[in-house]
């Protein structure tokens, strides 16, 4: 395996992945969103195909010039929000762009090998604490839109895998974190907001959602470094991606107030509350581990300085990075 394309390569955790696979030697190919900014891809040597992943003549014209040996299938609709607000193109691109990779693979090159990235949200809500943690054979019960078409694409591979013996992944990763995530996703939200107050561009309050719902987070550099592993060691399969452990949102905050060396002042904001929300939810990384030797290495609170990254001027300003916006 010596090739590998990228679907959605422009992205958060497109570019993180690039990074992780160049590292170790792999040919790169991608489609990005054909409107989407790539400025931050022209350090790395690619292969890059302008398009849609719904587009199938044109996404299987990207896969077949390229030939690649294996595909990760990152693009989609990924902001909850959004999936919600537009359920009908939410649906169309994550079930139909999944599907055109399917049957591209299956009809022109079917020994290519497929990751195929579904979500942790498909599992829902526990319906007791011993349900927890989430295991690969725990019960689906999506809550949102955006959870049920990641399940559906979750079982259509299934099918192809038990249908046609295709070498197919599927990874469920749950809440993944890490310097660049666009300010839709609430790590990036908060560190944004609290540079701006320390920049004094924001009166020293920050708007937040629900707090006291607990996700499991894992830093992209974990959640890339696992994709790897299974491209490199498994045929087919489904497997969790995940920390273990639950951190409640209201801890999150904390750390950054704490990083940041500032005062603020905490606001319900009535439009960041979703409507449906998980009160607590972690998984088991127990399959991936023992099938790759994969353990998460990037504890929480070293995710969360990287994100805030400060850095002084000398009169002692603060400064957060910039947060890329993405499809």
């Amino acid at each position: 395996m010596k090739k590998i394309f990228i679907t959605g390569i422009e992205g958060f955790v497109g570019q993180y992945l690039v990074d992780e696979l160049q590292r170790n030697g792999y040919e790169i190919g991608g489609l990005y969103f054909h409107s989407a900014s790539i400025d931050h891809l022209k350090p790395f040597d690619l292969k890059l195909y302008a398009g849609d992943i719904v587009d199938r003549e044109n996404f299987w014209h990207s896969l077949d010039d390229f030939q690649p040996d294996a595909v990760v299938h990152l693009a989609g609709i990924t902001f909850i929000p959004q999936a919600n607000s537009e359920p009908i193109n939410t649906w169309r691109i994550n079930l139909m762009g999944t599907l055109n990779l399917l049957e591209w693979s299956r009809q022109r090159k079917a020994d290519t090998k497929l990751l195929i990235v579904s979500s942790g949200e498909i599992y829902g809500a526990p319906k007791s604490i011993q349900d927890l943690p989430f295991t690969e054979n725990s019960c689906l019960s999506p809550q949102n839109i955006y959870a049920s078409t990641k399940a559906v694409l979750d079982f259509a591979a299934q099918q192809y895998i038990r249908i046609w013996k295709m070498p197919i992944i599927i990874a469920r990763p749950f809440n993944h974190i890490g310097p660049g995530q666009s300010a839709n996703f609430v790590t990036s939200a908060f560190a944004r907001q609290i540079a701006r107050i320390a920049q004094r561009k924001q009166e020293p309050i920050v708007r937040v959602g629900n707090l006291s719902a607990a996700r499991d987070f894992t830093d992209v550099r974990d959640v890339v470094r696992a994709y790897r592993l299974l491209l490199e060691k498994i045929d087919s399969g489904i497997f969790n991606i995940c920390s273990g452990k639950a951190i409640k949102i209201q801890a999150i905050l904390d750390k950054f107030i704490e990083l940041s060396g500032i005062d603020v002042k905490i606001e319900i904001d009535p439009e960041k509350l979703r409507p449906v929300d998980v009160p607590k939810i972690y998984g088991s990384y127990d399959k991936l581990s023992k099938s790759t030797g994969w353990i998460p290495q990037i504890a929480t609170q070293q995710s969360l300085a990287d994100i805030l990254t400060p850095l002084r001027t000398p009169s002692g300003v603060f400064f957060a990075q910039l947060f890329s916006e993405s499809r």
